[in-house]
């Protein structure tokens, strides 16, 4: 059969040029005749996308010769391995490459023939009128071979079929999938067979555009998309992740564009969905038929949003061994989350441990050389073995796992890690890569975090951040054993294959990496790094390597960021400002700050007496009438429902200021608290909170009625130091939940000892208060509190005299922590 042919048209467009089919045609034979190469002998492609990969790999198709297609980034000792498994014939590589091509057979001692693709002249090669296509080999013929990733051991040949390949494209004619008028944009490398054929060899056979582009960036995309007029684009689910963000941060940025999206989604019809949307499309070039996204399972609730906005991703399913689909989803039929249909002429079934199992002429003839290999893959019965879990509902295909990745625990139970990924990626952007793996022995989120949005949001403790404000969102929705128990955060990118899956067995050792010392590193030899190396390893006891990250390396509290600005300060005359600290997180980076910014205007070293002696702009509420409120409301319910008992409260000293510090086990704490202290004490009583929980509606009311001072505690502990010691020079008491967020598992988190600091540097006393029995009232993830009984005791005051930090910290603690786990 004739498979390209003659459509008078352009088929490839390339760093601006236009070339036709018949140049195709023509260009394909002369590098076919470069070659000598019987039906079955293998020939390597082995360059970036360019026009010149589609004329070797007809080329070699005009021979019934197999094309062995090769990742262009293999070094020379990678390439070698490739070269001797496949036992080609020949090399098809551009300038770029060839180098690494005459040193890997220079260290092999061979010789085989090396066509440099940038050097053939085919202008004046001549192809008859009668001759002006490329046939098809013949379906027997094994056409193609292709290398698995050998994630699990070497790298194994891929021996598929012409009539492998030819299913694939039946099954896609089907539902007119491509169309002559298609320009198909061609961005992931076509060493893999999804992209290989769906933007290479499957729009050619169909009289459709290709549009490589020379420089692959996302301004590039755009602009091809609008320039091309382009209809569709082949991806891997990461990128539709990274384009549903920006789309969605815009829509989420106003309420209006809000509104809008939430009235689209209730209008059941696509070419409405598009008008509505008409900006979005025209940023696409407006000429936009369909996505395709493959090469791993794309998040359903994106794929639901892009339909909303008038964009149908058409998600397929399969592998290497097939060719590349098993399922694929017709235009128009899109189910988000699922994979599609099983494609005409392919068997599935779901066997008795959820494996998808695959059978027809899709299937592939085996990988080379490797019987018992290929046996272990496809039983007698020819069922291929897929390694992917999932299930068929309503003749659709939902994949739910790699069986190889799915997290087993002691107990049996099973885990998902793309699951708990996909919900936690989905509410944040904080995050740009994360993989869950069980590390160990404990269920451990590994996080690559967004540092530009980081830096955007002027965040400074990241892994607090992240700990409470994300990961702990999942964890009060997540049954116990799936909770994530553990964060590592890393600086640099997750491993991952070329089309983006995370290589999950690597990354234990990525952190095993970053554990160990920072070899080989030369130190900066100036002054200002001298100095701050110096003060840091003193700071947190340990050896400073320059590359060390402040928090995330050293772990840099917001108390230690305080006092080295305020070190800073003093040293090196640099005015104090988070924002240093944010857009310099390393050492040797912060040094370099210090360097091109100190000033003569140098303080005295840090006096916490001092500091907290500065006033602030912040005024104290002079209305604490939802105090009133809130103690008359909730008074029946902590006596008949919740029934809270209090016991110590004269041990309260009279007639001055204190420090209440108490142990946080749930929301209701500060009610507990409210109810059973004495209004004498109450009104007088002042808590710091968080911005972020008071900042709309009646809760901004109701700070501004019930003595809560709002700071920006994580990005301003100053601040909230010196507001703090504001409330108790005004002769006023102050209420601190010192271990910063609420238990979730019934024990106590440790201090932080902010008190302590006020508590010895004002002379104030600290009255220890604990709480028992409200986190089974009313745990993390419950929205309503069930019937129990809570009790509240106040201990005698921890007097600060004679007394350092920690020793005021671990005194208050200890009170409390004896009599609550008693």
């Amino acid at each position: 059969m004739n498979f390209i042919k003659e459509y008078n048209k352009t088929a490839i467009i390339y760093d601006g040029k236009e070339i036709s089919y018949r140049d195709v045609i023509r260009n394909a034979k002369c590098f076919s005749e470069t070659i000598q190469m019987n039906p079955g002998d293998r020939g390597i492609i082995y360059m970036e996308n360019r026009p010149e990969f589609l004329y070797s790999f007809l080329g070699i198709w005009e021979k019934r010769a197999i094309a062995v297609c090769l990742d262009a980034t293999l070094t020379s000792d990678e390439l070698i391995y490739y070269i001797e498994d496949s036992e080609s014939s020949c090399i098809f590589t551009s300038k770029q490459n060839v180098s690494n091509v005459n040193l890997a057979l220079e260290k092999m001692g061979k010789s085989i023939k090396v066509i440099v693709v940038d050097e053939l002249q085919c202008d004046n090669y001549v192809v008859k009128e009668n001759e002006q296509f490329i046939k098809a080999p013949e379906k027997e013929d094994v056409s193609l071979m292709l290398y698995t990733s050998g994630t699990t051991g070497k790298p194994k040949g891929v021996m598929l079929t012409f009539d492998n390949i030819l299913v694939n494209v039946e099954g896609l004619d089907k539902y007119n999938m491509f169309i002559p008028e298609d320009v198909v944009l061609a961005l992931l490398p076509m060493h893999h067979i999804f992209p290989l054929l769906g933007s290479g060899v499957i729009p050619l056979a169909k009289g459709g555009t290709i549009v490589f582009l020379k420089e692959i960036s996302s301004q590039a995309m755009l602009d091809a998309f609008q320039k091309y007029k382009v209809t569709m684009m082949i991806g891997v689910p990461r990128l539709w992740e990274m384009l549903h963000k920006k789309i969605m941060e815009k829509i989420n940025s106003g309420k209006i564009t809000k509104s809008i999206f939430k009235l689209a989604q209730k209008i059941n019809n696509i070419n409405t969905r598009k008008k509505i949307f008409k900006k979005v499309h025209e940023t696409f070039g407006g000429n936009l038929r369909f996505l395709v996204s493959g090469g791993s399972k794309l998040d359903g609730q994106i794929s639901k949003d892009f339909l909303t906005l008038g964009i149908q991703i058409c998600e397929g399913y399969g592998m290497t061994e097939t060719a590349p689909m098993i399922s694929f989803t017709p235009i128009n039929e899109i189910v988000p989350g699922s994979a599609g249909k099983i494609l005409p002429g392919i068997e599935v079934k779901i066997d008795s441990d959820g494996e998808i199992l695959a059978r027809g002429r899709n299937v592939m003839a085996g990988y080379y050389k490797r019987p018992e290999e290929t046996a272990k893959t496809i039983d007698n019965e020819g069922w291929l073995h897929t390694g992917d879990l999932g299930n068929i509902e309503n003749g659709y295909l939902y994949v739910t796992g790699r069986k190889k990745e799915m997290i087993v625990l002691s107990n049996g139970k099973n885990i998902n890690p793309v699951e708990i990924e996909q919900w936690i990626m989905g509410r944040t952007d904080l995050i740009q890569e994360m993989a869950v793996s069980e590390i160990d022995s404990v269920l451990t989120a590994v996080i690559y975090p967004n540092f530009q949005k980081i830096i955007d949001e002027n965040i400074t403790n990241i892994k607090e951040t992240l700990k409470w404000g994300i990961i702990d969102k999942y964890n009060s929705k997540a049954p116990n054993y799936k909770k994530i128990l553990n964060i590592e955060i890393v600086q640099e990118e997750l491993p991952k294959t070329k089309l983006g899956k995370i290589r999950r067995f690597m990354v234990p050792g990525l952190l095993q990496k970053n554990k160990q010392d920072v070899q080989d590193i030369i130190e900066p030899d100036f002054e200002e790094y001298r100095i701050l190396k110096d003060y840091l390893e003193k700071l947190k006891n340990k050896k400073i390597s320059p590359v060390a990250h402040l928090e995330l390396d050293l772990g840099l509290d917001s108390l230690d960021i305080v006092e080295l600005m305020s070190y800073m300060e003093s040293e090196f005359g640099v005015k104090p400002d988070d924002a240093i600290i944010v857009n310099n997180p390393t050492v040797e980076k912060l040094a370099e700050y210090i360097k091109n910014n100190k000033s003569a205007n140098r303080f005295e070293k840090l006096n916490w007496k001092e500091y907290l002696s500065k006033d602030t702009d912040i005024t104290l509420p002079t209305s604490n009438i939802a105090l009133h409120i809130i103690k008359f409301l909730l008074w029946l319910s902590f006596k008949i429902y919740i029934r809270v008992s209090c016991s110590g409260l004269e041990n309260i000293p009279k007639n001055k200021p204190v420090i209440f510090v108490g142990n946080h086990q749930s929301l209701l704490d500060g009610f507990i608290f409210g109810h059973v202290l004495p209004f004498r004490y109450l009104q007088n009583s002042y808590t710091v909170a968080k911005v972020k929980h008071f900042s709309k509606g009646y809760m901004k009311f109701l700070a501004a009625h019930s003595n809560v001072i709002l700071v920006d505690i994580n990005k301003n502990l100053g601040e909230m130091l010196q507001t703090s010691a504001k409330i108790l020079r005004n002769g006023k008491n102050l209420v601190i939940f010192p271990e910063g967020a609420r238990t979730r598992d019934g024990k106590m988190l440790d201090f932080k000892k902010t008190f302590a600091i006020l508590s010895k540097e004002l002379d104030v006393e600290v009255v220890p208060f604990g709480i028992k029995g409200a986190y089974e009232a009313f745990p993390t993830g419950k929205t309503i509190p069930r019937p129990s009984k809570v009790q509240i005791k106040f201990f005698n005051a921890v007097k600060p005299e004679g007394k350092t930090y920690d020793e005021i910290v671990k005194e208050s603690r200890d009170e409390i922590k004896q009599w609550v786990e008693k």
